[in-house]
């Protein structure tokens, strides 16, 4: 059963059976008040006979002063409590047996399918003989005016459901219509595979809405995902493809020429092993970029000085380059000490990479603690700011294959640093060098992009 029709069956059933409850509560409520209501009516008036009765005096007639009592569609019973002997004065109108016992003074009875109020009350015989009555009245107005309630409310409960059983049908459509728009766009894109947002009219504020838009949100990210995934692999496509070519234009060669010529082995030889190194490097970095999903963090309280004077030491044996470290002491932060080692591994050997003097890194608090990683290169241009994080982007293409970059450094730096709960600022000015500072606040996956400088 679809949703629409489950929404609209259950409503209207629902609201059935709260129209059905209220009609049986109403019916039972005035049909208990309205046979309360004739026995005190009648209570009243046995009251008044009891009176008339009592001051007789034996002036006249007991069954005379009864017979002016008799209710309208009643009966008054005599009972002799000696004897136990029973006469009744009733009207032509009742045509029933009334019980010579009833239960308690008064209260209301069926006797024979009619509605009966009764009062029972003693009175003194002339003579002295207590002779107790026994006062009934028919409720067949009342009885009738019920039947009239009860028809009314059935008319009124199964009039209401034919609004409410087209509202429920309208409330269906309406609620699913959303859903089933979801679900049409959902197809065309598993279809097509494209990616469709769905139409949202208006402002409103209700889940449906904010359904569709939450929808549209979520295709947009993941349109923009796809749009970066067939980058990166374009990207990642055409770097491997440089040295393939290579490696296999000079193995062409070495089959043909190589065994006699040594300088031109030599040649190709050093030129396929500096392409497999090139690309080693450009695995390893993708390798590194898909495992960073299902890394897992070691938070621990850490002084920066000895975790920067090892980074600093290994740099210094690894490049023929001077690496000056300037820290204060003590700087306890509370972080990751691998993937902080990895991210200033990646910034120092950035910072190498473009300058050709001396790299310094500055440790200190103000405020915040930071670090700073200075170099005296070429710097970069102010219009390549933006996109500085973006994967397989270099300012300059040319240089940057002399170099042996591919574009990931800093995108890998900006990945580590957003899972570090770090922020990257990075200043540069054309010619004249890079700093590049990492903050340590709580202010999470913020990049603030004063200049910058390429992967």
């Amino acid at each position: 059963m679809k949703l629409k029709h489950k929404i609209h069956l259950s409503s209207t059933l629902l609201m059935f059976f709260v129209l059905l409850i209220l009609a049986v509560v109403i019916y039972y409520s005035f049909s208990s008040l309205a046979y309360e209501t004739e026995v005190e009516r009648l209570e009243a008036e046995v009251e008044v006979m009891v009176a008339t009765f009592n001051a007789n005096n034996n002036e006249e007639s007991p069954d005379n002063i009864l017979r002016a009592y008799v209710p309208v569609d009643g009966l008054i019973k005599e009972k002799n409590q000696s004897s136990a002997l029973f006469s009744t004065i009733q009207r032509p109108s009742v045509t029933v047996e009334f019980p010579n016992d009833v239960a308690g003074t008064s209260g209301y009875m069926a006797v024979e399918g009619e509605q009966f109020a009764y009062v029972t009350a003693p009175v003194i015989w002339p003579g002295g003989e207590v002779v107790e009555l026994i006062v009934a009245q028919s409720l067949r107005e009342v009885t009738a005016n019920l039947a009239t309630l009860r028809l009314v409310l059935i008319s009124v409960t199964l009039l209401s459901m034919i609004p409410i059983f087209l509202s429920s049908a309208l409330l269906g459509r309406v609620l699913t219509r959303p859903i089933e728009g979801l679900t049409g766009t959902m197809r065309r894109i598993q279809r097509d595979g494209s990616f469709e947002k769905l139409p949202v009219a208006g402002e409103s504020r209700d889940e449906l809405s904010q359904m569709g838009v939450t929808f549209n949100e979520m295709i947009g990210l993941l349109e923009e995902n796809y749009r970066k995934q067939e980058e990166f692999v374009s990207n990642a496509s055409h770097e491997l493809k440089t040295p393939l070519t290579v490696i296999s234009s000079y193995a062409d060669l070495l089959q043909r020429r190589g065994s006699q010529d040594p300088a031109l082995q030599e040649e190709a030889l050093t030129a396929i092993r500096n392409e497999t190194e090139r690309m080693r490097q450009l695995i390893e970095q993708l390798l590194h970029i898909a495992r960073r999903s299902q890394a897992q963090m070691d938070w621990q309280k850490t002084d920066l000085q000895p975790v920067l004077r090892q980074v600093m030491t290994a740099m210094n044996a690894s490049y023929d380059r001077e690496f000056r470290l300037q820290a204060q002491q003590p700087l306890i932060v509370e972080t990751d000490v691998q993937q902080l080692k990895q991210l200033l591994y990646i910034l120092l050997d950035n910072a190498r990479k473009y300058s050709e003097d001396s790299i310094d890194m500055e440790a200190g608090k103000d405020g915040s603690v930071y670090i700073k990683i200075r170099d005296y290169g070429v710097g970069i241009p102010k219009d390549s700011l933006p996109h500085v994080f973006e994967r397989f982007y270099r300012v300059d293409k040319a240089r940057s294959r002399e170099t042996g970059g591919f574009g990931l450094g800093l995108s890998l730096a900006k990945e580590l640093a957003d899972s570090l709960h770090l922020r990257l600022e990075i200043d540069s000015i054309e010619q004249l060098g890079t700093t590049v500072t990492i903050v340590f606040s709580g202010d999470f996956n913020v990049v603030k992009l004063q200049s910058g400088q390429e992967g």
